[in-house]
Protein backbone atom coordinates (compact mmCIF):
# COMPACT_ATOMS: atom_id res chain seq x y z
CA UNK A 1 0.00 0.00 0.00
CA UNK A 2 1.10 3.41 -0.97
CA UNK A 3 0.50 4.56 2.57
CA UNK A 4 2.56 1.84 4.70
CA UNK A 5 5.51 2.99 2.13
CA UNK A 6 5.09 6.54 2.54
CA UNK A 7 4.36 5.93 6.69
CA UNK A 8 7.44 3.48 7.31
CA UNK A 9 10.13 4.67 4.36
CA UNK A 10 11.43 7.63 6.12
CA UNK A 11 15.08 7.59 4.47
CA UNK A 12 16.72 9.52 2.40
CA UNK A 13 20.97 9.26 2.65
CA UNK A 14 22.84 6.74 4.28
CA UNK A 15 24.56 5.50 7.23
CA UNK A 16 28.09 6.92 8.30
CA UNK A 17 30.57 7.30 12.10
CA UNK A 18 31.84 10.97 10.88
CA UNK A 19 31.83 13.12 8.67
CA UNK A 20 30.77 17.01 7.23
CA UNK A 21 26.96 15.86 6.45
CA UNK A 22 24.17 15.45 9.64
CA UNK A 23 23.19 12.73 10.81
CA UNK A 24 19.16 12.38 12.25
CA UNK A 25 17.15 9.80 13.97
CA UNK A 26 13.55 10.17 12.37
CA UNK A 27 10.58 8.52 13.59
CA UNK A 28 7.22 8.62 11.74
CA UNK A 29 3.52 7.41 13.10
CA UNK A 30 0.69 6.92 10.94
CA UNK A 31 -2.97 7.86 12.34
CA UNK A 32 -6.42 7.58 10.26
CA UNK A 33 -9.94 7.16 11.39
CA UNK A 34 -8.86 7.69 15.31
CA UNK A 35 -6.46 5.13 15.16
CA UNK A 36 -2.48 5.41 15.09
CA UNK A 37 -0.09 2.35 13.49
CA UNK A 38 2.91 1.74 16.11
CA UNK A 39 5.93 4.37 15.10
CA UNK A 40 9.09 3.27 12.75
CA UNK A 41 12.43 4.67 13.63
CA UNK A 42 15.46 5.23 11.00
CA UNK A 43 18.55 6.95 10.81
CA UNK A 44 18.97 9.36 7.54
CA UNK A 45 22.25 11.13 6.51
CA UNK A 46 21.29 14.48 5.04
CA UNK A 47 23.94 16.86 3.66
CA UNK A 48 24.19 19.89 5.73
CA UNK A 49 21.52 22.31 5.92
CA UNK A 50 19.77 20.39 3.12
CA UNK A 51 16.13 20.02 3.39
CA UNK A 52 14.40 17.78 0.44
CA UNK A 53 10.26 16.60 0.72
CA UNK A 54 11.13 14.09 -1.49
CA UNK A 55 13.24 12.82 1.41
CA UNK A 56 9.90 11.67 3.44
CA UNK A 57 8.48 9.04 1.05
CA UNK A 58 10.27 5.82 -1.29
CA UNK A 59 6.86 4.76 -3.19
CA UNK A 60 7.74 5.10 -6.73
CA UNK A 61 3.87 5.77 -7.57
CA UNK A 62 4.56 9.03 -5.28
CA UNK A 63 5.72 12.41 -6.39
CA UNK A 64 6.90 15.68 -4.57
CA UNK A 65 5.39 19.46 -5.95
CA UNK A 66 5.58 22.68 -5.51
CA UNK A 67 8.06 22.16 -2.71
CA UNK A 68 9.48 25.15 -0.24
CA UNK A 69 11.53 26.18 1.89
CA UNK A 70 11.44 29.32 3.48
CA UNK A 71 13.30 29.63 6.44
CA UNK A 72 13.69 26.91 8.65
CA UNK A 73 9.85 25.78 7.31
CA UNK A 74 9.45 23.03 4.19
CA UNK A 75 6.34 22.86 2.69
CA UNK A 76 5.21 21.00 -0.40
CA UNK A 77 2.11 19.11 -1.77
CA UNK A 78 2.12 15.18 -2.92
CA UNK A 79 0.30 13.05 -5.51
CA UNK A 80 0.57 9.50 -5.31
CA UNK A 81 -1.15 7.82 -8.51
CA UNK A 82 -1.85 3.83 -9.29
CA UNK A 83 -4.32 1.50 -6.68
CA UNK A 84 -3.77 3.57 -3.82
CA UNK A 85 -4.41 6.95 -5.41
CA UNK A 86 -4.03 9.88 -3.23
CA UNK A 87 -3.22 13.64 -2.50
CA UNK A 88 -1.71 15.26 -0.06
CA UNK A 89 0.58 18.55 2.11
CA UNK A 90 3.05 18.87 4.13
CA UNK A 91 5.01 20.84 6.46
CA UNK A 92 8.27 20.47 7.88
CA UNK A 93 10.03 22.69 10.35
CA UNK A 94 13.97 21.31 11.82
CA UNK A 95 15.76 23.58 14.12
CA UNK A 96 19.82 23.17 14.43
CA UNK A 97 18.69 19.80 15.93
CA UNK A 98 15.19 18.96 15.42
CA UNK A 99 12.59 17.96 13.38
CA UNK A 100 9.04 17.97 13.72
CA UNK A 101 6.27 17.61 11.00
CA UNK A 102 3.26 16.39 9.36
CA UNK A 103 1.83 15.00 5.99
CA UNK A 104 -1.81 14.89 5.64
CA UNK A 105 -3.47 12.37 2.78
CA UNK A 106 -6.50 12.23 1.33
CA UNK A 107 -7.99 9.43 -1.18
CA UNK A 108 -10.30 9.38 -3.78
CA UNK A 109 -13.43 8.64 -1.90
CA UNK A 110 -12.18 11.30 0.94
CA UNK A 111 -10.71 9.16 3.52
CA UNK A 112 -7.80 11.21 5.25
CA UNK A 113 -4.90 9.91 6.97
CA UNK A 114 -1.61 11.70 8.47
CA UNK A 115 2.19 10.93 9.31
CA UNK A 116 3.78 12.56 12.05
CA UNK A 117 7.24 13.13 11.81
CA UNK A 118 10.02 13.96 14.31
CA UNK A 119 13.69 13.95 14.50
CA UNK A 120 16.78 14.64 16.17
CA UNK A 121 20.09 15.20 15.41
CA UNK A 122 22.63 12.53 15.86
CA UNK A 123 26.04 13.58 14.81
CA UNK A 124 28.16 13.44 11.63
CA UNK A 125 28.03 11.55 8.68
CA UNK A 126 29.19 11.18 5.07
CA UNK A 127 26.57 11.30 2.67
CA UNK A 128 28.37 10.90 -0.70
CA UNK A 129 31.60 8.65 0.85
CA UNK A 130 29.25 5.66 2.34
CA UNK A 131 26.09 5.82 -0.12
CA UNK A 132 25.76 2.69 -2.05
CA UNK A 133 26.70 0.45 0.59
CA UNK A 134 24.81 2.28 3.16
CA UNK A 135 21.80 2.62 0.93
CA UNK A 136 21.75 -1.07 0.50
CA UNK A 137 21.06 -1.60 4.61
CA UNK A 138 18.94 1.56 4.78
CA UNK A 139 16.53 -0.41 1.82
CA UNK A 140 16.66 -3.52 3.85
CA UNK A 141 15.73 -2.04 7.15
CA UNK A 142 12.88 0.15 6.03
CA UNK A 143 11.35 -3.12 4.32
CA UNK A 144 12.31 -5.00 7.71
CA UNK A 145 10.25 -2.43 9.47
CA UNK A 146 7.47 -2.40 6.85
CA UNK A 147 7.04 -6.31 7.07
CA UNK A 148 6.50 -5.87 10.36
CA UNK A 149 3.91 -3.20 9.73
CA UNK A 150 1.86 -5.40 7.17
CA UNK A 151 2.30 -8.11 10.04
CA UNK A 152 0.77 -5.77 12.32
CA UNK A 153 -1.97 -5.03 10.24
CA UNK A 154 -2.89 -8.70 9.48
CA UNK A 155 -3.09 -9.69 13.08
CA UNK A 156 -5.57 -6.42 13.39
CA UNK A 157 -7.37 -7.72 10.41
CA UNK A 158 -7.62 -11.34 11.89
CA UNK A 159 -8.98 -9.89 15.22
CA UNK A 160 -11.11 -7.89 13.78
CA UNK A 161 -12.62 -10.47 11.79
CA UNK A 162 -13.19 -12.55 15.09
CA UNK A 163 -14.84 -10.13 16.97
CA UNK A 164 -17.43 -9.04 14.48
CA UNK A 165 -15.37 -5.55 14.26
CA UNK A 166 -17.08 -4.11 10.63
CA UNK A 167 -16.04 -1.12 10.96
CA UNK A 168 -12.39 -2.17 10.10
CA UNK A 169 -13.69 -3.73 6.65
CA UNK A 170 -16.57 -1.45 5.65
CA UNK A 171 -15.00 2.22 4.65
CA UNK A 172 -12.64 2.52 1.78
CA UNK A 173 -8.83 3.69 3.51
CA UNK A 174 -9.27 1.33 6.06
CA UNK A 175 -6.46 -1.12 6.70
CA UNK A 176 -8.67 -4.37 6.23
CA UNK A 177 -10.64 -3.36 3.64
CA UNK A 178 -9.12 -5.76 1.61
CA UNK A 179 -10.56 -8.57 3.44
CA UNK A 180 -14.00 -7.29 3.62
CA UNK A 181 -14.51 -11.04 1.60
CA UNK A 182 -13.06 -13.16 4.32
CA UNK A 183 -15.27 -11.24 7.18
CA UNK A 184 -18.47 -11.03 5.05
CA UNK A 185 -18.00 -15.24 4.89
CA UNK A 186 -17.25 -15.83 8.09
CA UNK A 187 -20.45 -13.88 9.38
CA UNK A 188 -22.22 -16.13 7.01
CA UNK A 189 -20.60 -18.83 8.63
CA UNK A 190 -21.77 -17.89 11.88
CA UNK A 191 -25.38 -17.03 10.77
CA UNK A 192 -25.71 -20.95 9.44
CA UNK A 193 -24.49 -22.47 13.00
CA UNK A 194 -26.61 -20.44 14.95
CA UNK A 195 -29.77 -23.15 14.37
CA UNK A 196 -29.94 -24.81 17.51
CA UNK A 197 -30.70 -22.68 21.25
CA UNK A 198 -27.30 -23.33 22.24
CA UNK A 199 -25.76 -22.76 19.28
CA UNK A 200 -27.56 -19.54 18.91
CA UNK A 201 -27.40 -18.65 22.45
CA UNK A 202 -23.13 -19.16 22.20
CA UNK A 203 -22.42 -17.28 18.89
CA UNK A 204 -24.61 -14.33 21.15
CA UNK A 205 -22.28 -14.41 23.72
CA UNK A 206 -19.26 -14.05 21.79
CA UNK A 207 -17.38 -10.70 21.57
CA UNK A 208 -18.70 -7.58 19.03
CA UNK A 209 -21.93 -9.57 19.11
CA UNK A 210 -23.63 -7.61 21.51
CA UNK A 211 -25.08 -3.79 21.31
CA UNK A 212 -26.36 -4.45 17.61
CA UNK A 213 -22.45 -5.81 16.56
CA UNK A 214 -24.25 -8.73 15.31
CA UNK A 215 -27.02 -6.77 13.34
CA UNK A 216 -24.50 -4.31 12.01
CA UNK A 217 -22.70 -7.32 10.64
CA UNK A 218 -25.15 -8.52 9.17
CA UNK A 219 -26.27 -5.46 7.22
CA UNK A 220 -22.96 -5.05 6.34
CA UNK A 221 -22.73 -8.54 4.42
CA UNK A 222 -26.37 -8.88 3.46
CA UNK A 223 -26.75 -11.68 5.68
CA UNK A 224 -30.23 -12.55 6.31
CA UNK A 225 -30.86 -13.50 10.29
CA UNK A 226 -34.46 -13.94 10.42
CA UNK A 227 -35.06 -17.10 9.07
CA UNK A 228 -32.08 -19.06 11.10
CA UNK A 229 -33.21 -17.52 14.11
CA UNK A 230 -37.15 -18.85 13.66
CA UNK A 231 -35.59 -22.03 12.99
CA UNK A 232 -33.56 -21.58 16.63
CA UNK A 233 -37.09 -20.39 18.06
CA UNK A 234 -38.91 -23.18 16.64
CA UNK A 235 -36.46 -25.63 17.98
CA UNK A 236 -36.67 -23.32 21.81
CA UNK A 237 -40.50 -23.56 21.82
CA UNK A 238 -40.02 -27.59 21.17
CA UNK A 239 -37.54 -28.52 23.45
CA UNK A 240 -39.40 -25.87 26.18
CA UNK A 241 -36.14 -23.99 26.72
CA UNK A 242 -38.32 -21.25 27.74
CA UNK A 243 -34.83 -18.67 29.25
CA UNK A 244 -33.90 -19.12 25.40
CA UNK A 245 -36.99 -17.93 24.26
CA UNK A 246 -37.87 -15.28 26.44
CA UNK A 247 -34.37 -13.74 25.87
CA UNK A 248 -34.45 -14.05 21.51
CA UNK A 249 -38.07 -14.88 20.24
CA UNK A 250 -40.22 -12.02 21.10
CA UNK A 251 -43.14 -13.09 19.02
CA UNK A 252 -42.96 -16.43 20.06
CA UNK A 253 -42.51 -14.97 23.78
CA UNK A 254 -45.52 -12.75 22.99
CA UNK A 255 -47.66 -15.46 22.16
CA UNK A 256 -46.89 -18.15 25.23
CA UNK A 257 -47.67 -14.91 27.41
CA UNK A 258 -50.65 -14.51 26.35
CA UNK A 259 -51.73 -18.12 27.11
CA UNK A 260 -49.99 -19.23 29.94
CA UNK A 261 -49.55 -16.04 31.68
CA UNK A 262 -51.54 -12.82 31.28
CA UNK A 263 -54.89 -13.43 33.77
CA UNK A 264 -52.85 -15.55 36.39
CA UNK A 265 -52.04 -14.83 39.71
CA UNK A 266 -48.35 -13.60 40.13
CA UNK A 267 -46.72 -16.21 42.44
CA UNK A 268 -48.64 -19.27 40.50
CA UNK A 269 -47.29 -17.82 37.37
CA UNK A 270 -43.65 -17.39 39.08
CA UNK A 271 -43.92 -21.01 39.75
CA UNK A 272 -44.92 -22.49 36.47
CA UNK A 273 -42.46 -23.63 33.85
CA UNK A 274 -43.33 -20.98 31.79
CA UNK A 275 -41.81 -18.13 34.52
CA UNK A 276 -39.26 -16.78 32.26
CA UNK A 277 -41.74 -16.15 29.80
CA UNK A 278 -43.86 -14.78 32.45
CA UNK A 279 -41.12 -12.31 33.89
CA UNK A 280 -40.04 -10.99 30.66
CA UNK A 281 -44.02 -10.51 29.38
CA UNK A 282 -44.42 -8.55 33.03
CA UNK A 283 -41.36 -6.58 32.51
CA UNK A 284 -42.35 -5.66 29.44
CA UNK A 285 -45.89 -4.29 30.44
CA UNK A 286 -45.44 -3.19 33.82
CA UNK A 287 -42.76 0.15 32.93
CA UNK A 288 -44.26 3.09 34.27
CA UNK A 289 -45.42 5.55 31.67
CA UNK A 290 -42.95 8.18 30.59
CA UNK A 291 -46.15 10.81 30.65
CA UNK A 292 -45.82 10.94 34.67
CA UNK A 293 -44.96 13.76 36.40
CA UNK A 294 -41.91 14.50 38.16
CA UNK A 295 -41.54 13.98 41.71
CA UNK A 296 -40.99 17.56 43.41
CA UNK A 297 -38.34 15.92 45.26
CA UNK A 298 -35.99 12.34 45.43
CA UNK A 299 -37.00 10.74 48.82
CA UNK A 300 -34.17 9.40 50.77
CA UNK A 301 -32.26 5.98 49.22
CA UNK A 302 -34.05 3.40 51.86
CA UNK A 303 -37.33 4.57 51.23
CA UNK A 304 -36.88 4.68 47.33
CA UNK A 305 -36.30 1.13 47.29
CA UNK A 306 -39.26 0.38 49.38
CA UNK A 307 -41.77 2.79 46.42
CA UNK A 308 -39.92 0.81 43.93
CA UNK A 309 -40.64 -3.15 45.98
CA UNK A 310 -44.32 -1.47 46.29
CA UNK A 311 -44.62 -0.16 42.51
CA UNK A 312 -43.51 -3.00 40.85
CA UNK A 313 -45.48 -5.55 42.95
CA UNK A 314 -48.98 -3.14 42.08
CA UNK A 315 -47.93 -3.03 38.23
CA UNK A 316 -47.61 -7.12 38.41
CA UNK A 317 -50.85 -7.60 40.29
CA UNK A 318 -52.64 -5.34 37.38
CA UNK A 319 -50.80 -7.74 35.21
CA UNK A 320 -51.97 -11.27 36.54
CA UNK A 321 -54.98 -10.65 38.78
CA UNK A 322 -54.76 -10.57 42.29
Amino acid sequence: MAWAALGLAVTAGTLAQGGPDEMWNMTSRMEMAGMQMPASSVQVCRKKGEQRAEDLQQDKNCRVTEQRVVGNKMTWKIVCTGKDAMTGTGEMTRTADSMDGRMRMKTGDGDEMSIVYTGKRAGGCNAQTHQDPQMAAMQKQVATMQAQGDAQVAQMCKEGVEKFSTDLFERQGMPCLARKGEYCEHVKKTNQSMRSPAAYRAAMHKRGMDRGGWERAAQFCSVQTAPIAAVACESGVSARDWEFVAEYCPAQTQQLADEHCAGREYTVAMRSDYRAICARYAGKFAQPSRAAAKPAAAPAASDAVKDGVKQGARALKRLFGN
